[in-house]
């Protein structure tokens, strides 16, 4: 596999993705904006599968056989990726997870993962994320998050618990462990006067006197018996030797018994020797671990104070963009309310000036309708007077007639 991972990322330079209205999108294109070289993108004519170096990535879901383009959702293509390198020694991880896990080994704090303008960062130090999901979670392979983390570490001068307790082990712990089996495998204590140092020297002093004696006890009782030498002469130097061979043999308890205390003091020394190397191992490391707790705390600290810092910026920035909507709302009400009272008062005054016009309309028209009355009435009138004249016309032939005789 070290073979696709190694040609994965390249210089991310992004291609246009073809897309369908439904949603989903071109699966070359989509793997090779993920970071992926073009030339480990296959396709297997028999299977209908888009491959991966060689190896079955996906079943495309929608194939334009006439463009030569696969398509899937970009859910299923980057499952597929993730699926593809979960069994490598590189998988494709949440990035805040591997981050979280390996920046467990430091103590280091969340807030040193950070995301910018589509760009997942650590400590400020971009990753090379192959997308990111529906949830807004970004992924990469696990290398570069840890490469990530461990660039970070090591910018702050940090290291792992781990790391410091492997170098001072490997500074202390062999001449620890050497004293101590020194001292755990030495013989039980026993005594060879010849193998004493200090009997040895005691008898070769012992044996020169013992001689010089033994000489010295012959000339003397050759000087009785006129310079030769005699039984008793003989005699007299071997007492002598044996005596002194005695005073000899006599102090072998008490060089025992010094050479016990030496053993004995040899013991001990090694195992305060030995105590004195666990103490400097431990106050070496525990200086060491403090001192990169420190480190620690205080780049957590400046991060917690940076993410407080920018959370209040953003607070901040929402209260007064709330401020500044509650004021345009207010404003925009107000002007609202006032524009809503000059068309309210705009509306009663034209309907005071609509009721005006009513009244005079219903007046005209009642002047109008009382001169049309007035009209008929008059005709009516006149059309009476009419007949009656008529009438009173016809009563005065009729006279007329009766008086002739007609």
């Amino acid at each position: 596999m070290s073979n696709i991972s190694d040609k994965t990322k390249n210089s991310r330079a992004q291609v246009d993705v073809p897309r369908r209205p439904d949603g989903m999108v071109g699966v070359r294109a989509t793997l090779r904006n993920m970071g992926i070289d073009n030339s480990l993108i296959g396709y297997n004519e028999a299977n209908k599968t888009v491959t991966l170096g060689g190896r079955e990535l996906m079943k495309p879901q929608y194939i334009n056989e006439q463009a030569g383009i696969s398509y899937s959702m970009p859910a299923d293509i980057q499952r597929s990726v993730a699926n593809f390198y979960s069994n490598t020694n590189n998988p494709v991880v949440r990035v805040s997870d591997a981050y979280g896990n390996y920046a467990g080994r430091y103590g280091l704090s969340a807030d040193a993962l950070g995301y910018s303008n589509g760009v997942v960062t650590v400590g400020g130090r971009p990753i090379d994320t192959l997308y990111i999901d529906d949830d807004g979670k970004a992924w990469a392979f696990r290398n570069d998050v840890e490469a990530a983390a461990e660039e970070y570490a090591r910018s702050l001068g940090v290291r792992s618990p781990n790391e410091i307790l492997e170098e001072y082990n490997n500074e202390y712990l062999p001449q620890i462990e050497s004293l101590s089996r020194s001292i755990m495998n030495r013989d039980e204590f026993s005594y060879d006067p010849g193998s004493d140092p200090v009997y040895q020297a005691y008898r070769e002093q012992y044996l020169l006197n013992a001689d010089r004696a033994a000489r010295d006890t012959m000339a003397d009782y050759a000087g009785l018996t006129g310079g030769y030498a005699n039984s008793a002469a003989v005699t007299a130097a071997a007492l002598t030797q044996q005596y002194y061979m005695s005073r000899l043999s006599s102090m072998i308890p008490q060089l025992a018994a010094d050479a016990y205390e030496r053993y004995s003091s040899d013991i001990d020394r090694d195992t305060e020797m030995l105590g004195s190397m666990i103490d400097l191992y431990d106050k070496a490391y525990g200086n060491a671990y403090s001192a990169n707790n420190k480190a620690i705390s205080y780049a957590n600290s400046s991060l917690s104070s940076n993410a407080a810092r920018d959370e209040r910026a953003y607070e901040r920035a929402w209260d007064e963009m709330l401020k500044n909507q509650e004021y345009d709302w207010t404003e925009r009400q107000n002007s609202q309310d006032y524009n809503w009272t000059d068309v309210l008062n705009g509306q009663q005054s034209r309907s005071n000036e609509l009721d005006i016009e009513n009244s005079a309309a219903e007046n005209l028209m009642q002047s109008i309708y009382a001169g049309y009355y007035e009209s008929l009435l008059r005709a009516q009138l006149e059309g009476d007077r009419l007949n009656n004249r008529l009438t009173q016309e016809r009563i005065n032939q009729l006279i007329i007639q009766n008086m002739l005789g007609l």
